[in-house]
């Protein structure tokens, strides 16, 4: 399992920095897209320090409908690799206070777990979402950053 999980990191990580850079530094003075940074957790999957899990940043942009495109970047140890997912407003859901939720989906080779689940929650500067798959389960715990904060370290840790 942990051989596969590597495998997919890896395949991903060849292309995964420079387009997620591109976004990040434009989202630095969007008007729409905005920065978020944090960190994804394992339920499933443990390292000998613990959970295994990493940085996690992320460019969220409006997208029709309702709905959100959020572009991801993750670390695990020494590799990264990117993503993105539609975040669809969660049906009959009630919005609590100045939350939304969201539902969604990303498809991965069954080999890397198929279909991943997301449901996530945006209140004010807060993301918190829950994934699962039939290869792992976790979460993303992410705060958004001001507008036009720029990190030195933009490519530090990939």
């Amino acid at each position: 399992m942990i051989a596969r999980f590597l495998l997919l990191i890896l395949g991903l990580s060849l292309a995964a920095c420079s387009s997620f850079d591109g976004r990040w530094k434009s989202a630095a003075s969007s008007s729409t897209a905005t920065r978020w940074e944090g960190r994804w957790t394992s339920h499933k999957h443990q390292t000998p320090s613990g959970p295994a899990g990493g940085r996690l940043r992320a460019v969220i942009e409006p997208a029709p409908e309702g709905k959100l495109t959020a572009h991801f970047h993750a670390n695990w140890q020494i590799f990264s690799s990117d993503y993105t997912m539609t975040l669809n407003p969660k049906g009959a859901s009630p919005r609590r206070g100045s939350g939304r939720d969201f539902v969604g989906t990303h498809e991965l080779p069954k080999m890397f777990g198929g279909t991943y689940r997301y449901e996530a929650q945006i209140v004010g500067d807060d993301f918190q979402a829950s994934y699962d798959s039939s290869y792992d389960t976790g979460i993303f715990t992410l705060r958004r950053l001001p507008p036009a904060k720029d990190y030195a370290s933009a490519h530090a840790g990939h």
